[in-house]
């Protein structure tokens, strides 16, 4: 092993290298590295990397590495000045500068954005043919006989006046007899749709529920009464007891409700005994057999609204 290797592999070792950490660090081929510390310097490209290299070598390992190449000097090749110039760093740069600038690599260079720019125009292109094609719609053809067109607009017009007089005629004569049916036939309907319907559900045990249709929006009265025993009757308004009685068998009890009511109830302590009428017409509670009875009567709000109007 040459000295100046047998050194550097010394200070290697002393630093806790190992070759492969060496190269790691160096960016050295690790052949080479070996070579150096074997003194083998013909192993490596040239003169000029044998100074480089150990060079670069003793810096890494903590020495000297300009004083190492001057201690050594007469074990170490002298580069010769071609290989010196053709290895120099400021040639390599030169010869890379000259690369770049060439028009070849500046085009290479660019073609990704060249390639990126040439399809956004393709693509512009296209939605403009594809805008043009579907705004461009069927053209209307214009008559040539201009002196026909004339002519024959006149005659249409004052046919048309004339039809149009007559139709007007027509149609205010027909507006006035469909005016008068229209009038007949609501007049019919409302006083069909008018008529308070009453639907009585079963007894759901000690509850009943009336359904009303038709319910006048004021001037509603309830006529209570009790047929063949004595009952205990109370009417129920929003929360509240409007009148509350025992009728004995024959007897009655009208009760006026308020305006705009929509549900009101009827507590019987003898149902089976008790008798409703609503505005006159009877109200049939016999679908029960519970004598304690609560009936709740609700009022369609629609047919109500459409009653009063």
């Amino acid at each position: 092993m040459d000295e100046i290797g047998q050194k550097l592999r010394d200070a290697r070792i002393q630093k806790g290298y190992t070759i492969d950490d060496l190269q790691q660090i160096t960016k050295i081929q690790k052949r080479y590295l070996i070579a150096i510390e074997e003194g083998n310097f013909d192993a490596l490209p040239g003169d000029f990397y044998v100074r480089a290299f150990i060079k670069q070598y003793a810096d890494t390992v903590g020495l000297d590495g300009d004083a190492l190449l001057t201690q050594f000097q007469q074990d170490i090749p002298e580069p010769q000045p071609q290989e010196y110039a053709a290895q120099s760093v400021e040639n390599k740069t030169r010869a890379t500068r000259a690369e770049e600038a060439s028009p070849v690599n500046r085009l290479r260079r660019y073609l990704p954005q060249i390639a990126i720019a040439a399809v956004v125009v393709v693509a512009v292109i296209v939605i403009y043919v594809i805008m043009l094609v579907y705004q461009s719609g069927p053209k209307q053809t214009i008559p040539t006989d201009s002196e026909s067109v004339a002519v024959s607009s006149k005659r249409s017009t004052s046919k048309t006046s004339k039809s149009s007089t007559s139709s007007k005629t027509s149609k205010t004569s027909a507006a006035s007899s469909s005016s008068k049916t229209a009038e007949k036939s609501s007049k019919k309907s409302t006083k069909k749709s008018s008529k308070l319907d009453i639907s009585v559900a079963d007894a759901n045990g000690a509850t009943q529920a009336v359904t009303l249709q038709n319910l006048p929006k004021t001037g509603n009265k309830l006529t209570l009464g009790a047929t063949g025993a004595t009952a205990w009757i109370s009417v129920i308004v929003n929360g509240s007891t409007t009148w509350q009685g025992s009728l004995t068998s024959g007897n009655s009890q009208e009760v006026t409700l308020p305006d705009n009511v929509t549900t009101f109830q009827v507590r019987s302590g003898n149902a089976t005994a008790t008798t409703i009428k609503l505005n006159g017409q009877s109200v049939d509670i016999s679908k029960g057999t519970s004598i304690v009875r609560t009936i709740t009567f609700t009022a369609d709000a629609t047919e109500s609204e459409g009653s009063q109007e």
